[in-house]
């Protein structure tokens, strides 16, 4: 019998203040995993692709133009924010100075916010921004999962080599990683598997704080 998936947007929100307070059906505040990368990496289409959706994440026209925080729900279980993309050339220059607070607000002041999802196209070496957004999260000593999208753009030779390029670029160690086409249907499983591992590993290092 195929698990039935329950994907619902719940808000759009800029500043902390606007941030909801995403409960399960116990009341418990559930655990948030945001999505950040470049405008141009795809994470809408990976998270409609997670949630078993088409339209439910919006895809922008004009990459870099949505410069708020999305935040859903999965299965009532997981929460997701999905952060504004960076990177995009066209966007003003007060826009782009703007995500930079923005992000770094959320960063540090959304106690529910367990888990980023870094995305990072398979073809790109990781910039300055990539790497400055890694340092942000580093610094905040957040958990980590880097997904490599549109693998099916290139060939297996290729998948190789440019991911020793992006790890080695990147420079973390025993950093977790996955590979994910949304064309090919690759990676759905394996990263909500990760996902639920990641947030297991948290759940248990925030009890065992409280003890």
């Amino acid at each position: 019998m195929k698990k039935v998936v329950r994907a619902k947007f719940v808000k759009t929100a800029v500043f902390p203040k606007d941030y909801p307070a995403i409960r399960g059906l116990s009341g418990q505040l559930l655990p948030e995993v945001a999505v950040a990368g470049r405008s141009n990496v795809g994470k809408s289409s990976l998270l409609n692709h997670l949630f078993h959706t088409q339209h439910l994440v919006k895809t922008s026209a004009t990459p870099g133009k949505t410069q708020a925080l999305n935040f859903f729900t999965l299965n009532d279980e997981i929460a997701f924010a999905d952060l504004p993309g960076y990177g995009y050339a066209k966007v003003p220059l007060a826009v782009k100075k703007q995500w930079g607070p923005m992000v770094q607000s959320y960063l540090q002041q959304r106690e529910t916010l367990k888990l980023i999802l870094f995305l990072l196209d398979i073809r790109r070496v990781p910039n300055e921004e990539d790497l400055q957004f890694l340092d942000w999260v580093l610094h905040q000593q957040k958990a980590l999962i880097l997904v490599l999208t549109k693998v099916d753009k290139v060939n297996q030779k290729e998948l190789r080599l440019n991911t020793e390029k992006i790890l080695d670029t990147l420079n973390v160690a025993n950093l977790h990683y996955v590979y994910y086409s949304v064309l090919k249907n690759r990676g759905q499983r394996e990263l909500m598997s990760m996902i639920h591992d990641a947030l297991q590993d948290e759940a248990q290092e925030d009890a065992s704080e409280e003890e």
